[in-house]
């Protein structure tokens, strides 16, 4: 048998999902529930980051779309996509539709790089998607870029007024 490498660090969870193929992941303690349940009414004049409105168990909920906060075109809704309700700490009544995913993985808290705010070079306000990316993680396969759930309410929430 193998010898496993064992670290003390503590591990955090994530919810991974894709964006325009790239692999990105929310603390899953951010999160609710993951649904695959999605029939989504648009809202005529919302922002592109707002994808519409959504009826779950008797709940309407307002459904975000992460790609136009990632700078890329709204995805379709496939079998493969999935809603990712927050917990209402985060953003009451709200979920975030992504491509694909909900695949849950625990990484230690050492095999994730913090990302500065104001990398060196930058300008102050980069851009919305270096401020919702916060971290990154080196996973068997790939990097996880992980995403602020928080940041990601509070953004939206500034585009909303």
């Amino acid at each position: 048998m193998p010898d496993l490498a064992v670290t003390n660090s503590p591990a955090r969870q994530f919810c991974t999902f894709r964006a325009d193929g790239r692999l990105h992941g929310i603390e899953l303690s951010s999160l609710r529930e993951i649904s695959t349940s999605i029939a989504i009414t648009p809202v005529p004049p919302a922002v592109p980051a707002v994808r519409g409105l959504a009826n779950l168990r008797s709940k309407i909920l307002l459904v975000l779309d992460l790609r136009p906060l990632l700078g890329l075109a709204p995805a379709p809704c496939t079998p493969q996509s999935r809603l990712l309700i927050f917990k209402p700490a985060i953003a009451q009544d709200t979920g975030l539709l992504v491509e694909s995913g909900g695949d849950i993985v625990a990484v230690p808290q050492d095999r994730i790089e913090t990302l500065d705010e104001n990398p060196p070079g930058s300008k102050p306000a980069a851009g919305r998607q270096l401020a919702l990316v916060v971290g990154v993680s080196k996973l068997e396969q790939e990097l996880m870029m992980i995403i602020d759930a928080a940041r990601l309410a509070g953004t939206v929430a500034q585009l909303l007024r």
